[in-house]
């Protein structure tokens, strides 16, 4: 495998001399990432095959969840519950200690929400996420129509039905990460491919 090193801060986090080992096989298309430091273990999420996985040096590559709700992003809030995107159901979910899954995210205005995607836990506690379409095509999610007539970024509230809009200049937008940085409201990194928008398109200055 070979790669090649865009940003030379890079280095700082990886060090001059990066490796690579291929830790699973068998997956269809993979996303979010999470290292859990009290487990010493790595799960993520297979959205066309329905499986949330987990690897660990110890025990190899085996299922945390499945079915997971075609799960997309993953993130840890500040008491250390796993959050997650989910495309089948259009939610956000928690993930109580006691194993209960519970939505924390389902709807706008009394429209359901298109399909989280990216999520981020800030400092403060606060929960951001983004909700593009894509969970709402086959093989990605299930095809169904958009409710929502627009794509935005939300902070997730008390009442999973009323998440707040912090900023909505970002509509639109296809987003695929969410950016944060202290004092600010999350940005979206949109992606490169579609017309019109560039890579680093409403990052922040």
């Amino acid at each position: 495998m070979s790669i090649e090193i865009r940003d030379p801060g890079f280095h700082a986090v990886g060090g001059a001399d990066v490796t690579f080992e291929r830790i699973a096989t068998g997956c269809l298309f993979t996303e979010g990432p999470l290292w859990d430091p009290r487990q010493h273990c790595l799960l993520w999420s297979d959205m066309p095959g329905d499986h949330l996985r987990r690897w660990s040096a110890r025990d190899g590559v085996t299922t945390f969840r499945k079915p997971c709700s075609m799960s997309n992003g993953l993130t840890w809030d500040r008491q250390g519950r796993l959050v997650a995107c989910e495309h089948a159901t259009s939610q956000v979910t928690r993930t109580d200690p006691d194993g209960r899954i519970i939505p924390i995210a389902t709807h706008y205005q009394g429209k359901q929400l298109n399909s989280p995607n990216d999520i981020v836990c800030a400092a403060n506690g606060e929960i951001y996420f983004t909700d593009p379409p894509y969970g709402r095509v086959e093989y990605y999610g299930v095809k169904r129509e958009q409710e929502l007539p627009f794509q935005g970024v939300y902070r997730v509230g008390p009442d999973p039905r009323h998440p707040t809009r912090p900023r909505r200049d970002e509509d639109g937008l296809h987003g695929q990460h969410l950016l944060l940085r202290p004092g600010r409201h999350p940005r979206v990194q949109p992606r490169g491919d579609l017309p019109g928008r560039h890579p680093g398109a409403g990052v922040p200055q």
